[in-house]
């Protein structure tokens, strides 16, 4: 699909992206690529790292490093950066869990919806 996007210079009008803890390589990629400026809309279901761990509480999450959230943060940086900006968010209720390292009540997933500010057909964009 990347190549057939990149060839035929195509808009994509809207991109539902769940692919569990892959959507941020995923978006880096389109972001390098160059690709992210051919979408108008986006809706993603975002993972932290901790992701498996509502489903298995004694897991311990080897993926919580600063490096991986450092990458999760440039990835978000890069694409606001694009012309992405939120218009609705959601949290995954269902995936509540105990972080072992604050003995708090976290959340593991959220939708995020996206549109691209700076996409040529997103007429409405010339009023922000």
């Amino acid at each position: 699909m990347v190549c057939a996007v990149n060839v035929l210079q195509r808009t994509l009008d809207f991109v539902k992206m769940d692919i569990e803890f892959s959507e941020w390589p995923a978006l880096y990629d389109l972001v390098t690529s160059g690709l992210i400026n051919s979408v108008r809309q986006m809706a993603l279901e975002i993972h932290t790292p901790e992701m498996d761990i509502h489903d298995k509480p004694h897991h311990v999450c080897t993926w919580s490093t600063l490096d991986t959230v450092a990458f999760m943060m440039r990835t978000l940086i890069e694409l606001k950066n694009a012309g992405f900006h939120i218009f609705h968010t959601r949290t995954n209720h269902r995936t509540r869990f105990s972080s072992a390292l604050t003995h708090t009540e976290r959340y593991c997933c959220y939708d995020i919806h996206l549109v691209n500010l700076k996409h040529p057909q997103n007429t409405f964009a010339s009023r922000f």
